[in-house]
This record gives C-alpha cells, structure tokens and sequence, in this order.
C-alpha cells in the first residue's frame, strides 16, 4: 500500500496546489524515505540555488526532512521547524491504518521572529554574502501561527477518511 491508495494522484495534485497557493510556499508529496513523487509552487531563488547544490541540499534540506520525519511519526501530528537556513519547513505526515505512508511537506518561506544567516548560506553554497541577502530579500515571509493553522487543517481532512 502506498499514498496513491488514499488519495488519487489528482487528489494529491489538487491538495498540494491549494496548500501552496493557501502559504505561498512550494509543496511536495513525499514518500516514507523522503523520495518526492508530486509538486506544486515555485521556489524561490535561494532555495533553489541551495537545493542546487548536494552539499547544502544534503544539509540544510535533508537533515530537517529526516528530524521531522522522525517526530511526525512519534508525535503522529504535523511538525513545523525553521530548516538550516532558518526558513520554515512543515511536515503534514500521512497515516493509513496506523502505518506511516508519507507525507506532505511544506517549506521555504521566512518565519518572522527567525533571522536567516546569510555567512552560513554563502558558505554552503559558494556564493557571496552580498549574493545572499540579495536573494533573502525576495524570500515571502509567512507567520508560524498561519503555517499551523493550514497544516493542522489539512491533516485532519486527509485522516478524516481514514
């Protein structure tokens, strides 16, 4: 069993484009070893140059995804954490007759009360500061509470069939 047995591939496109419309932020469908299978949204300009890179991509992107996947299924809630970068990360996790299937992952806005550090960016990505906060400038800014609030919903409506 996987995730295209609860939902259709065209229910899951429709829930990721409402969710990124809904936040502003690129959303993806993922399965239980973080392996993206759908997508919905635009990343903006840093992310994609971190998510560019293997390095900072291993680092700053993966080892959120691998904490939150962890305490999804602990906690068997959605988990909202600022990423590596500073910028927030949100993990709806998926379950199907108490099996974890997946999930549905949010992330790349700036959280307002979380300042992204520009030295630890460049570093990881061979850029300059300067080049960094350029691209800091255009990153959306999204309130936590709101991130909360959307995630939280959609989670109870993806498990209230199940």
């Amino acid at each position: 069993m996987n995730l295209f047995y609860i939902k259709s591939e065209e229910e899951w496109q429709q829930i990721l484009d409402d969710l990124s419309e809904a936040l502003s932020m690129p959303t993806a469908l993922v399965d239980p070893h973080s392996f993206v299978l759908q997508e919905s949204g635009e990343r903006h300009e840093l992310c994609k140059e971190i998510r560019a890179n293997k390095e900072s991509l291993i680092g700053i992107c993966a080892r959120t995804q691998k904490f939150m996947a962890k305490k999804a299924k602990e906690t068997r809630k959605p988990v909202i954490v600022a990423c590596e970068a500073s910028m927030s990360k949100c993990m709806i996790p998926v379950f199907s007759d108490g099996e974890f299937m997946g999930s549905v992952v949010v992330c790349g806005t700036a959280i307002p009360e979380e300042e992204i550090s520009p030295a630890m960016i460049a570093e990881s990505i061979n850029k300059t500061e300067d080049e960094i906060n350029r691209m800091i400038k255009q990153i959306p800014v999204v309130d936590k509470e709101e991130v909360a609030e959307v995630s939280n919903r959609l989670f109870a409506e993806i498990h209230s069939d199940s």
